[in-house]
């Protein structure tokens, strides 16, 4: 059995104590620090925001007492910035932004992509993109050559695709990092309509996530030079695809033919049919009755229910679905039509 001397466990307490003493102060060091960061920043917004004000929007001679000498008064700016660009939808406005980031905000930036500190880099990153510091392109470049997570990377491809479209396209085709749907679509929904119109060119070479985020893309976009595009897919042999498109021209809400739709009334996959039966909405009833009259019929409660209201949507659907609940021999079609009838006219 080991025996500790007395004087070595009072050692060993002294050390510790001596420990705790100095992260201690460290602590109440560095809150000293956040403490006067922030007094700093509030005291620059209270004193500058109207002068922000009168320079952004009132279009008064530009003062250098707005430029920025320390990192907090660069967040202070970040904030005056972010708040004009979330609310003021102006190029007037944007232009000022971006013209002082790019003379007064860009060594700052540049001096965080170097920070040892992710959340330092990503800031940097982050603020680039937002204020459209295009001086650093370079720069970005060459730190995407560093040792970078794949959060970094993404926020390069953002970068990309604001300052430099062909090299974006360039690197979605070489990269071998994957995100998410929903992450590709905050991409591409950045990128203007010709450029974005390319990625329907390789539609085949890229992953699932890509396809689909362009798809969906398209219909947030509501283009209508994207309605051909989407068409084609149309044929595609992944269904997820096909149904995809199908929304997608749903949501865009023009359609100038029926006839490359009417396949899909009899297609195997219900959700298919279901999406054609909201497809119809957008087309004159008179040709679409006879479609919708079978959809209505469809084994697919949901289908049933969508072809119902698609008719009643129409002027003359309240009088075409009591027209069908007398003529019709389904009873589940004629349940549907009764309750959709009651429904439209209970709204009224």
């Amino acid at each position: 059995m080991i025996k500790l001397s007395i004087s070595f466990l009072f050692t060993v307490i002294v050390v510790l104590l001596v420990v705790l003493f100095i992260f201690t102060i460290y602590l109440l060091f560095q809150r000293q620090r956040e403490i006067r960061f922030a007094e700093t920043r509030d005291i620059f917004l209270e004193n500058y925001s109207q002068h922000w004000y009168n320079y952004l929007i009132n279009d008064e001679i530009f003062s250098m007492v707005l430029v920025p000498r320390k990192r907090a008064q660069v967040a202070a700016i970040e904030i005056i910035f972010s708040s004009y660009l979330k609310n003021i939808m102006n190029d007037k406005v944007e232009h000022k932004i971006k013209e002082f980031s790019n003379l007064y905000l860009k060594r700052f930036y540049e001096k965080d992509l170097a920070s040892k500190r992710w959340s330092i880099r990503m800031n940097a990153l982050y603020r680039i993109a937002d204020l459209r510091i295009e001086d650093l392109l370079d720069t970005c470049q060459q730190f995407e050559k560093t040792k970078i997570s794949e959060e970094e990377y993404f926020q390069l491809l953002k970068i990309y695709s604001l300052f430099q479209p062909e090299l974006f396209i360039e690197k979605m085709k070489e990269s071998c990092v994957h995100y998410s749907e929903s992450e590709y679509r905050r991409l591409f929904v950045l990128l203007e309509d010709d450029v974005f119109i390319r990625l329907f060119e390789d539609f085949d070479s890229w992953t699932k996530n890509i396809q689909f985020a362009v798809i969906d893309t398209a219909a947030v976009k509501r283009n209508m030079q994207y309605i051909d595009k989407l068409k084609q897919l149309l044929t595609h042999e992944i269904p997820e695809i096909k149904i995809r498109a199908l929304k997608g021209l749903y949501e865009i809400g023009v359609i100038d033919e029926i006839d490359p739709y009417v396949p899909f009334v009899t297609s195997d996959m219900w959700e298919v049919r279901l999406m054609v039966a909201k497809i119809f909405k957008h087309v004159p009833l008179n040709y679409t009755y006879a479609y919708l009259e079978q959809l209505l019929e469809d084994e697919n409660w949901w289908v049933r229910s969508q072809a119902a209201k698609t008719i009643a949507e129409n002027r003359e659907g309240i009088a075409k679905l009591q027209q069908f609940m007398e003529s019709s021999n389904d009873q589940y079609a004629i349940e549907m039509a009764q309750e959709t009838v009651v429904r439209k006219q209970g709204n009224k």
